[in-house]
């Protein structure tokens, strides 16, 4: 809720959607108002919004897409099966977005297939997601 008392306005309990522009209006009766504007943002840890399980056929290419919401921006992370970090090679490469991160197989083997975790952090906290290439 807002709580306004003399010259501070307090916001309790703010959630992530309730970040936006404010305006205070100041007014003595004697001088023209004066007005400010002050934008709020609201901090808070990632949320993976999109992952999806996706088929790939022997020798084409294939996406595996992490999409995340977080302020302040998260930072990616993929693991394969036994948790090692995935790498980028010749036919694999890691494109790391503002809001997501991209696995993008060029010439698909059996070796691509597998499960993969995506981990998008921040600095309040982090959240992990995991998906198929099959």
């Amino acid at each position: 809720g807002l709580l306004n008392e003399g010259e501070f306005l307090e916001i309790t309990e703010i959630k992530r959607h309730q970040a936006e522009e404010f305006e205070c209006i100041t007014n003595n009766g004697v001088a023209p108002p004066d007005t400010r504007r002050v934008k709020v943002t609201v901090n808070y840890p990632p949320i993976i919004t999109d992952v999806k399980n996706m088929p790939a056929k022997i020798g084409k290419t294939a996406i595996l897409r992490c999409e995340a919401m977080a302020v302040p921006t998260a930072s990616f992370e993929w693991y394969r099966d036994d948790r090692r970090p995935v790498e980028s090679d010749n036919t694999l490469k890691i494109k790391n977005e503002k809001t997501r991160s991209l696995l993008l197989f060029t010439n698909v083997t059996e070796k691509h297939f597998g499960n993969y975790t995506c981990l998008a952090s921040n600095r309040l906290g982090a959240s992990n997601a995991s998906m198929l290439l099959f």
